[in-house]
């Protein structure tokens, strides 16, 4: 551990449920709040004892709603992860919804080191919102972004496209909108509805499960086709590329130099931790996870239980499909170092597969995807699974 890790640190809370989201959740006023983050504490400072105290290189909290936490928590939360990490990190990023930061909680992040922020607009279209199920109005993301930048902080954006009823004009305006306000991030995802129930549905009353299905399905059945969606893709490259952000991974823009450093730990297949209810790890070679269930984290954080490891991750071809989501591609002799030649022959033979389609380019020691793979990366990446 001696090159430090990515440390992830999950806060599930919501005011309240986003009917698309399936990430571990859970209402803010759940009467679990303080044992989830005394159980919290427990990961943390057993999980840096374990790693032997590790260099914390980038700072990521993310949620669920982090941005929820009182003044008192978020101190008491940055005092354990102190206590158990060498806290010198790059880059400290906070997941925001907007119209959830005041000043008093604002200053209890900028004193844990927060560098960046990273709100959730999704749309800036009052449509888009509501067909979200969104609770915040499309000028709360303007002025989140003025407070970001009073602050001195970096922005990320995240917008959502293909929500039911979206033109490709609201689309364009969606991304003029974020493009005009300047920020050096800008992440775009397709809406995708899960169909099956995830682990976080016990955290919440109400209906349950059947309730968001029913959402869901009439949700997907009022989406843009296939089609739709693919020229949103290529209208979200041509307007972002146009002012002036690069490209760098299927879904993510960035200005020069700002690149999301936490997430190119993910996607070069370097080592993080993950705490928190639904947090996923990635050490020395070895994927696990905690569960999404507030009450089942937390016991398993109580009683000292080691987290799950997947066993059916299969390291060469993981790592094959995260180096091709970005635009620097697969360096195909570093990986032949890696993983030995068997498993580089067989990623160059599948990668000669789908080359006639013009999904991938392939030259010399270097893959990466055309633009067209880029937006059919999946047909790529199911030929790199053993």
């Amino acid at each position: 551990m001696t090159r430090g890790i990515g440390l992830y640190v999950h806060i599930p809370f919501c005011a309240s449920r986003c009917p698309y989201c399936d990430f571990a959740t859970a209402p803010a006023t759940t009467a679990l709040r303080s044992r989830y983050l005394d159980a919290l504490d427990r990961e943390i400072a057993r999980e840096g004892e374990i790693l032997g105290r590790p260099r914390a290189r980038t700072l990521f909290f993310g949620g669920g709603t982090p941005s929820l936490l009182e003044p008192a928590e978020i101190q008491m939360l940055g005092d354990a992860l102190r206590r158990a990490f060498v806290l010198r990190p790059r880059e400290v990023t906070l997941e925001a919804n907007p119209a959830t930061l005041d000043r008093a909680r604002l200053e209890a992040w900028l004193a844990l080191g927060l560098t960046r922020l990273s709100i959730g607009a999704q749309s800036f279209d009052p449509r888009g919102l509501r067909a979200l199920g969104r609770t915040h109005q499309p000028e709360d993301s303007a002025a989140a972004v003025t407070v970001a930048r009073d602050a001195a902080l970096d922005v990320n954006l995240d917008l959502i496209f293909g929500w039911p009823g979206q033109t490709i004009a609201a689309w364009q305006r969606d991304l003029e909108t974020a493009a005009a306000l300047k920020p050096e991030h800008v992440s775009c995802y397709p809406l995708e509805l899960r169909l099956d129930p995830d682990g976080s549905i016990p955290n919440w009353p109400g209906g349950g499960w059947p309730v968001l299905e029913r959402w869901r399905r009439a949700a997907a059945a009022a989406q843009p086709d296939d089609a739709g969606i693919a020229r949103m893709y290529r209208v979200a490259e041509r307007v972002l590329g146009r002012a002036g952000y690069r490209h760098y991974e299927i879904a993510n823009w960035a200005q020069h130099g700002k690149r999301s450093l936490h997430n190119l730990g993910y996607w070069r297949d370097r080592d993080w931790l993950g705490v928190g209810a639904g947090a996923h790890s990635h050490l020395a070679g070895a994927r696990s996870a905690n569960p999404a269930d507030l009450r089942s984290y937390i016991s398993r954080a109580e009683s000292g239980s080691e987290r799950v490891v997947d066993a059916e991750s299969d390291p060469p071809s993981e790592a094959a499909m995260l180096a091709l989501r970005l635009d620097s591609g697969l360096d195909l002799e570093r990986y032949a170092a890696r993983f030995g030649d068997t498993a580089a022959t067989r990623v160059r033979s599948a990668l000669r597969e789908v080359e006639p389609a013009h999904l991938v380019q392939v030259k010399g020691h270097h893959a990466r995807l055309t633009p067209r793979g880029r937006l059919l990366a999946s047909e790529v990446f199911v030929r790199l699974l053993p």
